[in-house]
């Protein structure tokens, strides 16, 4: 019964990899404001979304200051 068994297609962006290690290291850096856009524009991504950029910033830990 194909009438129960459709899928919609997922909502919302996928974003770049160059989108989400920015995101990562503004993370690290202290602000979560990058990482929040990204993660409430992604709608149906949004775990995924948030799961890249928590792995982007383990791999760009912040830099010391000297």
């Amino acid at each position: 019964m194909g009438l129960f068994s459709r899928k919609q297609e997922p909502k919302g962006y996928q974003p770049t990899d160059a989108e989400i290690v920015d995101a990562a290291k503004k993370l690290n850096a202290g602000s979560h404001h990058a990482a929040w856009d990204l993660a409430l524009h992604s709608v149906d991504y949004r775990q995924q979304t948030a799961m890249r950029i928590l792995a982007a910033s383990v791999d760009y830990p912040p830099e010391e200051k000297s």
